[in-house]
């Protein structure tokens, strides 16, 4: 073999022998690289898996508030009242959902005890088409809680086969498609755009709350309504409602109080001290007081009140959360919320008249609830919404001159 083959030979081993070792080197790089990868991503897996799981715990712990109902409420001339003097409206029915169980109130149906969403869902519709506070005098008595829930506790029973979603317990789209809801009433429930919240979100609650008192005009949205005037809450088998009706006072020079709303909780349990256990509405009016003008007695200063309502509604949320929540499950609620047609305003009489001319008959003609009518024995009785109601000392001190 010559010098130059001998060359040649020797070069070409030496880059065949650099480029295995390169090869080589790639090889346990990659290697290398591909063991990091792999160790980033489980250690990502596992940050990922320990963050979901201090998430699921602090909604599992979250709370609302840590005061209980028994905590806000005082012996007060031989009834329990709310903590502070004259700061709420307690219009309580006879019965709660619970006094129909085995047939005790014969006016009631077997599935009574069960109506809690239906109750909270008609009775925050129908008392927010009101439209104003003032018409709400006309429904602050016994028999308007009675007929909400008289009339819910029936719809409840003989509407329940037609139900979409075919559940023990009706969603609100259950209820908008089975009650014919949003063809009837001003008010409406709008299940699509409901809020899912968890327990350790009470800032966002108070949020929601506080905006049933706005100011803001809001705009219009795609069904012509305006901005939110209550919300149907539903927590696992338990819903309540809230509303807010504003009082009449822009413009008016002798009233005390430059805006002024009254808000309202709709629970059918019973579970509220002042309640009595009867199902009842709840309501606080709170108020912007003009310069000089002396405050009405019953009349709250806005950001007060509303913080004492969102006290009691956050202290009645977790009293039922308290008795049903598993550590295996995460509690939350959904927020649907409540809008109101612009400019639409009705008396008791008017909405009765809606009721029992227009809604009730419409239910009626359906082929599966007149079946279940006739199977229970229903002949749905005249509304009787504020039948016995008397104008109150709050909406009148609000109006009043100062």
């Amino acid at each position: 073999m010559s010098a130059e083959e001998s060359s040649t030979v020797s070069t070409a081993s030496l880059l065949a022998d650099q480029r295995n070792m390169l090869e080589g080197s790639t090889s346990a790089n990659a290697e290398v690289i591909a063991e990091v990868e792999d160790a980033k991503n489980d250690s990502n897996r596992m940050q990922r898996r320990a963050l979901r799981e201090q998430q699921r715990l602090h909604r599992i712990q979250g709370r609302l508030t840590d005061i209980s109902l028994n905590d806000i409420a005082t012996l007060r001339d031989g009834g329990y009242d709310f903590f502070i003097e004259n700061t709420i409206v307690c219009i309580r029915g006879s019965c709660s959902q619970f006094d129909a169980r085995d047939g005790r109130t014969k006016l009631m149906p077997p599935l009574t005890h069960d109506c809690c969403q239906t109750f909270s869902t008609i009775a925050a519709v129908v008392l927010s088409s009101l439209g104003l506070a003032v018409t709400m005098q006309e429904c602050s008595d016994v028999s308007t809680v009675n007929y909400l829930l008289y009339i819910s506790a029936w719809l409840h029973q003989i509407s329940a086969p037609v139900w979409p979603q075919r559940r023990a317990r009706p969603t609100v789209g259950d209820l908008n498609a089975a009650l014919r809801l949003r063809e009837f009433f001003p008010s409406r429930v709008n299940e699509g755009e409901f809020e899912v919240l968890f327990y350790n979100q009470r800032d966002r609650a108070k949020e929601l709350v506080d905006q049933l008192c706005s100011t803001s005009r809001g705009s219009r949205n795609a069904d012509g309504s305006l901005s939110v005037c209550g919300y149907v809450i539903a927590s696992g088998d338990y819903t309540v409602s809230i509303f807010s009706l504003a009082h009449d006072v822009k413009g008016r020079p002798n009233a005390r109080y430059s805006e002024a709303w009254s808000l309202y909780i709709c629970d059918s349990h019973g579970t509220q001290p002042w309640s009595g256990g009867k199902a009842c509405l709840t309501g606080i009016t709170v108020g912007v007081p003009k310069a000089g003008a002396e405050v009405s007695n019953g009349v709250v200063a806005k950001e007060e009140g509303l913080r004492y309502f969102a006290m009691i509604l956050f202290a009645l949320l977790e009293d039922h959360k308290r008795k049903t929540t598993s550590l295996q499950h995460v509690p939350y609620m959904t927020w649907s919320p409540i809008r109101r047609q612009r400019a639409t305003l009705y008396t008791a009489e008017e909405l009765k008249g809606i009721i029992d001319d227009s809604w009730i008959p419409s239910l009626m003609k359906n082929n599966v609830i007149a079946r279940e009518a006739k199977k229970y024995s229903f002949s749905p009785l005249k509304c009787f919404l504020g039948l016995s109601a008397s104008k109150t000392v709050v909406a009148n001190g609000v109006a009043g001159s100062s």
